[in-house]
């Protein structure tokens, strides 16, 4: 039977009881498997560390997001093994995402949805007739400054020159959504539910709030606590 993953990232901190913290290195010295894994867990914690030398501080905050981003991305590429009791295997599971609150909510992989406590969403006062200026109801394309983009990366942990990421807006500009990096993140190309597909949402609830559908502050409101459910309530999968 494997050690759960919480209980490798703790025995590698040395945060453990010295009994079980005795007990994990024993299992691991004796078990390739969990050796394997814990390696692959004090490897990600170093590489944070070391990456946390070399460039200028970030807030707490986004370094916690960064942390957690990144060993869940560790934790997804491993593979599922096999737990001689399924109420373990449960347990093990609860521990873990108690450790990793992972804020992402996925639905294909990590970053379809923005982390909560650094893309909370911001609005700013506007009137219907302009959001509705544009007589063919197009949502209006902004560009990002760059220095804007930086620091949305950063505070994600993610590369500005990553070439597979989109700086959007959780609540387009053109539905009220405020023009601060509380109201943006790094939005992937590469999964089903992408940036593209997105934009497909933010247009079509710009065209129900213009032609009377919808109220604007529920369409601020669904696009900013679940954009993929608001998808899927009006545009279908």
């Amino acid at each position: 039977m494997h050690v759960p993953d919480k209980n490798l990232i703790w025995a590698a901190d040395g945060e453990l009881p010295a009994r079980r913290g005795a007990e994990v290195r024993a299992h691991v010295d004796a078990c390739r498997t969990c050796r394997e894994r814990m390696r692959r867990f004090e490897d990600t914690t170093g590489g944070f560390l070391r990456a946390r030398q070399e460039e200028e501080l970030p807030p707490p905050d986004a370094s916690r997001a960064r942390l957690r981003s990144r060993l869940g991305l560790e934790a997804d590429s491993m593979p599922a093994f096999p737990w001689r009791r399924v109420g373990f295997a449960a347990a093990a599971f609860a521990g873990a995402v108690a450790l990793i609150p992972l804020v992402f909510q996925t639905t294909a992989s990590a970053g379809t949805r923005p982390i909560a406590n650094l893309t909370p969403g911001e609005i700013r006062p506007i009137s219907l007739a302009e959001v509705c200026r544009t007589g063919d109801a197009q949502v209006v394309v902004r560009d990002i400054p760059e220095d804007t983009r930086r620091r949305v990366f950063a505070a994600y942990g993610i590369s500005p020159d990553a070439g597979e990421f989109e700086v959007d807006y959780l609540i387009t500009p053109d539905l009220g959504g405020g023009e601060s990096i509380r109201n943006m993140w790094p939005q992937p190309y590469s999964t089903k539910w992408n940036a593209k597909v997105k934009d497909r949402l933010e247009q079509r609830l710009h065209q129900l709030v213009c032609a009377g559908q919808l109220d604007l502050a529920t369409a601020q409101h669904d696009i900013a606590t679940d954009w993929i459910g608001a998808y899927r309530r009006y545009l279908g999968e």
